[in-house]
């Protein structure tokens, strides 16, 4: 049970920086012209949901492998 939540919580600690200054830095033009961060908050809520789909897709493919080797949770 503790093994997934730790996972989830170093996935999402290392990859969520490096895909926001990522992402900010390619759209920087389009949020120098919105005032209210409307644009901001959502491209903020897009990157966020695909962080946490690939990292649930990258938690299956390893709980996959582990019970294939007998090695369960």
């Amino acid at each position: 049970m503790w093994k997934p939540v730790l996972f989830f919580s170093v996935w999402l600690s290392m990859t969520m920086p490096l895909l926001l200054i990522a992402v900010f830095t390619i759209f920087q033009p389009f949020l120098a012209f919105d005032e209210s961060g409307i644009i901001l908050l959502g491209i903020l809520l897009i990157i966020t949901i695909g962080n946490v789909y690939l990292a649930s897709r990258v938690w299956t493919r390893i709980e996959k492998k582990l019970y294939q080797r007998k090695h369960f949770m």
